[in-house]
C-alpha cells in the first residue's frame, strides 16, 4: 500500500509541477480554438453522411499542431528541463528507484495529454455526430484508442530525445523537425513511407476502423482505399516503435550519470 501511495504521491507532484498554471490553460484553450470553430461550420455536411472520412480528418488535423507542441513542451520540461534543473536528483532522494519515477512522469504526462484532447474528442464527437447517427458510439471508441496510440507515439519518442541529450531546447526542435518536416517531404499516399505521418496515418487508421465496423455488421458495404497492409504499417509504426523508444527511454533513465 505504502508502494502504491509513493507512485500516486509522484503523479501528484508532476501534476503540480509539469501542468501548473498556465501550461493546461493554455492546452485546454488551444484544443478547444482548433475544435469548435470546425463543429459550428461543418455541422450541417458532416451530419447529413455526405464524408465520413472527414470526421475523422476534422479532429486529428485540425488538432494536430496543438498536440506536437503540447507533447514537446510537456515531455521536455518533464524530463530534460528536470535533469537541466537537477529536479530529478532532488526526487531520487526522496528516495524512490528511477524505474518507478520514470513510469510515474511518464504515464502522468501521458494521461494528462490523453484526458485534455480526448475531451475534445468527445465534445466534438457528442456535439457533430454521436446524437445525429452518423457514427455508431463504438466506431467512435476505435477512434479514441487511435488518439492514445498516437499520444504514446510522441511522448516516447519526445521523452527519448530529452533522455539522449540530457537537454530541454535541443529535443523539443528535433521533435518538430521530424513532426512538422515530415508532412512536406512524404506524399500523403506514399505508402510504406506515409506511415511516418501521424497527421494522415490517424485519421485513416480510426477510418479504416469504422468502415470494419460498418462492415462486419451487415449493414451495407463501405469501402476505404487505405488497405489492411496500410492499417498494420500505420499501427505498427506507432506502436511498435513507441514501445521501443519507451524501453530504451527507461534504459536510459536507469543506467544515467546525473552527478
Amino acid at each position: 500500500m505504502k508502494v502504491k501511495n509513493k507512485f500516486l504521491e509522484l503523479m501528484s507532484w508532476e501534476i503540480r509541477d509539469n501542468w501548473a498554471f498556465p501550461i493546461l490553460e493554455i492546452i485546454i484553450a488551444l484544443a478547444i480554438v482548433q475544435t469548435l470553430p470546425h463543429i459550428t461550420l461543418y455541422h450541417d455536411y458532416y451530419s447529413t453522411g455526405m464524408s465520413l472520412g472527414g470526421i475523422w480528418t476534422a479532429f486529428f488535423t485540425k488538432t494536430f499542431f496543438v498536440l506536437v507542441l503540447s507533447t514537446a513542451i510537456v515531455f521536455g520540461r518533464s524530463f530534460g528541463e528536470s535533469i537541466e534543473k537537477r529536479k530529478l536528483v532532488v526526487l531520487l532522494s526522496y528516495p524512490v528507484s528511477r524505474a518507478r519515477l520514470f513510469l510515474a512522469k511518464y504515464l502522468t504526462n501521458l494521461l494528462m495529454l490523453f484526458l485534455v484532447f480526448g475531451s475534445a474528442l468527445l465534445v466534438e464527437g457528442t456535439s457533430l455526430f454521436l446524437f445525429d447517427g452518423v457514427v455508431p458510439p463504438v466506431a467512435w471508441g476505435f477512434t479514441f484508442l487511435i488518439l492514445l496510440f498516437e499520444v504514446f507515439f510522441m511522448g516516447s519518442l519526445m521523452t527519448f530525445l530529452t533522455l539522449a541529450t540530457r537537454r530541454f531546447g535541443l529535443p523539443v526542435l528535433v521533435f518538430l523537425v521530424y513532426m512538422f518536416g515530415v508532412q512536406y517531404w512524404i506524399y500523403p499516399n506514399d505508402m510504406p513511407l506515409s506511415a511516418l505521418r501521424l497527421d494522415v496515418m490517424t485519421w485513416r487508421s480510426a477510418y479504416y476502423l469504422e468502415t470494419w465496423y460498418h462492415n462486419t455488421l451487415g449493414r451495407g458495404h463501405s469501402g476505404t482505399d487505405f488497405t489492411d497492409a496500410n492499417f498494420v504499417t500505420a499501427l505498427t509504426f506507432m506502436l511498435g516503435c513507441g514501445l521501443v523508444l519507451f524501453l530504451v527511454s527507461l534504459i536510459i533513465m536507469r543506467r544515467m550519470d546525473l552527478d
